[in-house]
Formats: C-alpha cells, structure tokens, sequence
C-alpha cells in the first residue's frame, strides 16, 4: 500500500515543477521540454525524490523505455550549467554510444555544451588530448580504459557525474571486467563523483547499489503495459491479459504471427538463435510482410535494397540476400552485416519503412529499437560442448522490453512459441514467471584480471600485491566475496609478469618495464605480446618470413578472433596447413596451446582466409569459401591491422627494425584487401581494392603514371567516372597534402 501511495503522488510530478525548482534556465527548460514530455513518469520521479538532482548516485533498475535516460540527463545538465562539471556517459556498444551522442548533441549544443564522442580504442595522442574539452563525453568501458592507461588522469580528477548505461554488462565475460574496473578506478580516485548507473534487468539490484554506494531506484513500471504470453495452436496465451486468436492466412505459425500484428498496424521484431535462423526466418515471413505494403512503400524500399546491396561489383551473397527481403519490408540483422548495413536496418525500422526484423539476441541489447511485438522464436541454442542449452532468462527480458512503442502503441507483446502444449506452461515457467538470473563479477577470470594488474602497475596506479589487493576491494568481485583465494591469484599474477618482464622490482616496489608499458598502452593481453615477440625474434633468426607466416602469428595471439573449423573444413584446412609448413614459426612441436588439434586449425583457417583477403580474392568468394559474412570479414580484418601494428611497436622496441618495414607495408594491405604492388595507388581516397586494381591493369602503378595522364584519360577506367578522375589528379599533384596523409595513416591504427 505505501509503495501504491507513492506512486499516486508521484505520478503529478511536472517536468516543468522539477525543472523550475533546481532553477534551470528557460532556455534548458525549452530544450528539455522540446519533444513533448510534461509529467514525469512514476520511476522518474522516485529518483528525484532520492536525491538524484542533488547530487546522490543512484542506480535505476527500470524497464526498457520507462524514463532512465531523461534523469541520466538532467543530472549532466545541471552538474554542467550549474556546476561547471564534466560528465562521462560509458555506452557498453559503439552503436548505443553513437546513438546517445547523435540525441545529446541535437539536443544541448544550442546551450553551449561541448558533447564529443570517443568509441575508438586506439585513439593516437592527439585525439586524447582533444577530448578535454568536453563537458560531456560519451565513450565505451574499453575506450576510457585506454585513457586511464595513457594516465589521463585529467579525466578522472574533473568528472562530477558518471553514467555507467546498461551496468547490467559487468554480468558479460567478454566486456564486464572492463567495465568493472573502470568504475573500481574511478571510486578509487574520485570518491565524489556522482554515479547514475542504469539498467533494465538486474535481479541483484540491491547488491549492486550498495556497491556503487548508491539509492536504489527499482520498478516494474512501463509507461506502456507489456503483455507476456506463449503461442501454440494459433492461440496467444497472456499471463495477465487473456488470449488471443491469430487466424492469419498464412503458410505457418510465424507468417501467422507476423501478419496478425502488421494488420494492427505494429511492427514486429523475430529473435532467433542464429544467423542462418535470421536469415531463413526473414525469407519466411516476406510474402506475409508483402501483401500489407502500400505503392509508395514498395518504391522507397526498392531505394532502399539497392543502397544496403552496396556496389553491384562488391556485393556479396549476403548482401544480395538482404536486398532481396528488404524489397518485401523485412531484414534480418546480426554481426555477419556490414556495420553500415546494420545501421540502415535500425534507421529504417525506426521511420517504419522495415515492418519486420528478425534477428540474433544481440540487437536487444543495442540501440533503442522498439516494437509492437517482440516474438522469441527461439529458446535454445547451441552451446559448445553441451548441445543445444535454453537460453538465460535474463536474455529473454531483454528481448521482450523491446516490445511496444511508447510513441505509437497502446501495448508491446512479447511472446514465445511453442510446439506443444505441455512445453506452453515450462515456457511460462522458466521465462514469464521467472526472474532474471542475478549479475556477477566476471573479473575473477585470470587471463583478464591479468591485463588489468598490468595496466594499472604501468599506469603507476599501484606498485606492488597488497596496492593491488586495495584496488581490487574497490571491486564488484570483492564485494561480492567470490573468490576467497583472490590474493593468491593476485600473487600468482605478479610473478608471471616479473618473470615475462613486463615489471620489474625495485626495492619494495615494482614499475612497469618499457615492454609492459608498451604492452599496456596496445590494449593487448600479455600473452600476446609474449607470442608476438617471441613470433618475430624467430622471424628475424630466419631471416626470411612470408605474409602467410605472420598472419598466422597474429591467429595465434589471445586477441585475435578465430574462424570456427568444422568437420567438413578439416581436409581442406590441414592441406593449407601442410602447405605452408615452412611459413609457420609457431606449430604443436613448440607452443603447447596449438597441441589442441581444434584450436590450431582455428589459427590456420583465419590465417587463411586473412591471407585470401590481400591476394585480392572477391569478398564475396570469400564469404562463401569460409562461411562468414562481410561484417566478419571487416572485424577480422580490422582486429589483423591493430595486432600487425601491434606487432610493429614490439618490433622496434627489441631492435627487430628490419621486419618493421613488412609489418607496416602487411598492415595497409589488411586495411585494403591488396597485394603489394598496390599499396601506393591504395592510398588514393576515394580509390580503395577494386578501382586501384583497375589502374594498375591499364597501366597507372604509382602517383608518377598519374601524374603523366589526365582527368579524362582516367574516366574512362572502369569504375572510376569524371568526378572521381578530378579528385585523384588532384591529389597525385599535392606532395605536401600525400605527405601529410601518409602521416596521418602511419599515426592511425586499423
């Protein structure tokens, strides 16, 4: 009853009221009030009650699209205009940190307020130093991280407010010790700082709160109502709302589903297990999709397939699949698209051209994508070593708080389908009824708390076990005392590194050395490290080595992400494999990892189709030949191009210098998908693989050949046109403008 009470009253709280009283200025006030809000909404006005706009941290574990950004806001708007503080928003996601920078940017530069973004993780030094001054930066976990490494103390020292968005992240093996240990350093330096951590599904709410020193904030309220339910036999059972017949024509239980929304005017999101479930999905529903489109639609969405096709010369078979299905008003989404295709995706369903998305879980955890139903199509996935496993309960809250649009819908829908009756009620049971499963510290894994050990000795944060035992009390991992062995492992930590020499000790102090300062400021593992170095010393005692050869070392670092190898892909990989036996300096008989014979055909096959890529092999021969998509092909290139630099920094620092020059000339055939004799035509901005080829084929090798030609005689090179034959004539005929881009590229990483 009193939590009724206090919902009754806070549900009259005015925007308006709030704003006036922390005396914001009329013309924040006309920024804030601009899209239309006027009352607060239950959960928003607890957490002002709490104190929230006085400067107390609070953690709001609210549902999707309840209010959490607009309190994440107003703070940094008063601690900014009021105070002259600095803010950091920490996205978990580069596409979610895009999304909030776009949204504060249009909204608060007209009051003056500096809004940047920083999402590269390997910003040279002077982008660092340009980041101070803004008054508000929205960065990832792994960005601000590698300032702290880069003792940017600067940053930390001036911060008045903190927002750690989706906080639930710390619960992710793969970016939850980051994340952790950036909000550990910043408690530790500044104990004043403000943090509003933010959330839609955290079990242990109270836990974390206390944690972070903060008031908890936590509501089931929607500012929509969300109806949960289970479909079987053409029949939608809601736990609290009744049922629902869906009677669609349709030729099954999914186009069924699709259609009974579209005729309500919603759009629908389908969340499956896997890409090629995503992608055969999207195909199901189209002809559903089709029927429902109006003439105008048709036409924009014809635009719209040929621009997420890309290039007809470039396009893959992927890409061709997906133009296809957006013709019908349906795409399917995950991590094998191109990022900008993804992004056109999420736009287009935003301005609800795209009726139906169907997609891999990861989308619910990215941008703010809502629809009118969110069908969970898929409750197992395959699991390494166990089969197909359900997934977590945490994982289908997030998917279902995708469900209905606050601006557009009465309700969302999430709903789950079955194939039989009794599986309808388990369904109930492990996902409506069931809470999420709570958030735990990840950082006791060793390989990361590793890294972190060495970043902070070489960031001169700590200087010996009992300094990073301190620390590490800091920690959601001790406060959640999970590991009663901690110190051992802390101990343990510190000897591999002294031993490897990245530290050393120095009385009763240790400092890091230059190759673990070195190490540190990468954003590497130690042990990649390790095997890069010990990789190129055994290249620089061959005095030969071959691309296929160093490739193969990048595959073999922690870092870098692998291909999957299938029985199928067993022959053909060991044939590679046996191959380019010579080109190899780490094999089974000398690194005990690549003793497992899985883990080292996983190393062969990337280092394979990595080396495919610069013998200019068409990207989509490429995709077909080792079952990925482009976007894979891009992130595998990408993180290849920031371990070959990697590996060049290492190079220097043990006087391999001679190899620096192939890792350099390697690198910028990654970042082209080239051989060698291209990379000077490469360059050319505007020119990139395909059209740096076709010069060369008629005959233009190098800036010289160009410079003897002219505009018109290079339009007439396939692919290349008037506009494009003006700009490269330019640049060739610029020294100054090739030198300072040369500069540019040697500075920039990936």
């Amino acid at each position: 009853m009193t939590t009724l009470l206090f919902y009754v009253r806070t549900l009259a709280m005015k925007l308006l009221d709030v704003l006036q009283k922390y005396k914001f200025s009329a013309e924040v006030i006309e920024a804030v009030t601009q899209s239309g809000i006027t009352d607060l909404y239950p959960p928003q006005a607890h957490a002002i009650s709490q104190g929230v706009l006085d400067g107390a941290s609070v953690l709001m574990s609210v549902p999707t699209a309840a209010g959490k950004t607009l309190i994440a806001e107003l703070c940094m708007l008063k601690s900014v205009l009021h105070n002259g503080g600095r803010c950091l928003y920490i996205a978990p996601l580069k596409a979610l940190a895009s999304e909030k920078f776009e949204d504060f940017k249009k909204k608060y530069s007209s009051l003056g307020i500096e809004v940047g973004i920083s999402i590269g993780d390997f910003d040279g030094e002077a982008s660092r130093r340009s980041l101070n001054r803004y008054q508000i930066l929205v960065a990832t976990a792994e960005k601000v991280d590698s300032l702290l490494r880069s003792k940017a103390q600067w940053l930390i020292n001036a911060l008045t407010v903190v927002v750690l968005d989706e906080i639930h992240f710390i619960n992710d093996g793969s970016r939850g010790p980051t994340l952790e240990i950036l909000t550990a350093r910043i408690k530790q330096m500044n104990p004043n700082v403000q943090f509003l951590a933010l959330s839609a599904t955290v079990k242990n709410a109270e836990e974390m709160a206390a944690w972070l020193k903060a008031r908890l904030v936590q509501s089931s309220w929607r500012p929509i109502p969300l109806k949960e339910g289970v479909y079987f036999n053409e029949t939608i059972q809601f736990d609290k709302y009744g049922t629902r017949l869906v009677r669609e024509e349709a030729a099954d239980d999914l186009s069924k589903i699709t259609l009974d929304t579209l005729r309500g005017k919603g759009q629908v999101l389908i969340f499956v297990n896997s890409r090629r479930s995503a992608q055969a999905a999207s195909r199901q529903v189209c002809p559903s999709v089709s029927i429902t489109l109006k003439a105008e639609e048709k036409k924009a969405l014809l635009l719209l397939a040929k621009e997420v096709a890309g290039p007809q010369a470039s396009a893959t078979k992927i890409c061709r699949k997906l133009a296809d299905v957006v013709t019908h008003g349906v795409a399917f989404h995950h991590a094998g698209l191109k990022p900008n295709q993804r992004k056109l995706i999420e736009d287009h369903f935003k301005r609800n051209l795209i009726k139906v998305i169907c997609s891999t879980p990861t989308l619910a955890a990215g941008v703010n994508l809502p629809a009118r139903r969110a069908v969970i199509r898929d409750c197992k996935r395959y699991e390494s070593g166990l089969g197909m496993s359900f997934i977590p309960t945490s994982e289908y809250k997030q998917c279902a708080g995708r469900a209905g649009r606050p601006q557009y819908d009465e309700y969302g829908e999430a709903v789950l389908i079955a194939k039989s009756f009794s599986e309808s009620q388990a369904l109930f049971d492990r996902y409506i009824y069931a809470d999420p499963e709570p958030v735990t510290s990840k950082l006791a894994d060793e390989a990361a708390l590793r890294t972190h050990v060495l970043a902070s000795i070489s960031a001169g944060y700590v200087h010996d076990v009992k300094g990073m035992f301190d620390f590490i009390s800091h920690t959601f991992l001790a406060h959640q005392k999970q590991t009663p062995n901690l110190l051992e492992l802390i101990s343990r930590i510190f000897e591999f590194l002294e031993r490897e020499k990245f530290i050393e000790k120095s009385g009763f102090h240790f400092f890091a050395t230059a190759f673990g300062q070195c190490t540190s400021r990468l954003y590497i593992d130690p042990i990649s490290s390790l095997t890069l170095r010990d990789g190129l010393k055994k290249f620089a005692q061959r005095r030969s080595h071959s691309a296929i050869g160093i490739l193969h070392l990048l595959t073999c670092c922690p870092d870098s992400p692998r291909l999957n190898v299938g029985k199928s892909d067993f022959e053909e990989v060991e044939t590679f494999a046996s191959h380019h036996a010579d080109d190899f300096v780490l094999t089974p008989g000398n690194d005990p990892l690549l003793e497992d014979l899985s883990f080292y055909l996983t190393t062969i096959k990337t280092s394979w189709m990595l080396s495919t890529w610069i013998e200019e092999e068409k990207e989509e021969t490429i995709c077909d030949q080792f079952g990925v998509g482009p976007g894979d092909v891009y992130r595998h290139t990408e993180s290849a191009g920031w371990l070959l630099y990697a590996a060049s920094v290492i190079a220097e620092l043990f006087q391999l210098g001679k190899l620096s020059h192939s890792l350099e000339d390697l690198r910028r055939r990654i970042s082209y998908g080239i051989k060698e004799e291209l990379l000077e035509l490469a360059q050319l901005r505007g020119v990139g693989r395909v059209r740096a080829r076709n010069l060369y084929n008629k005959g233009f090798r190098n800036f010289a050949d160009l410079k003897k030609s002219s505009a018109e005689e290079i339009s007439q090179i396939p692919q290349i046109g008037k506009a494009l034959a003006k700009e490269i004539m330019e640049q060739v005929s610029l020294p100054l403008i090739r030198k300072k881009r040369a500069a540019i590229f040697q500075s920039t990483a990936s």
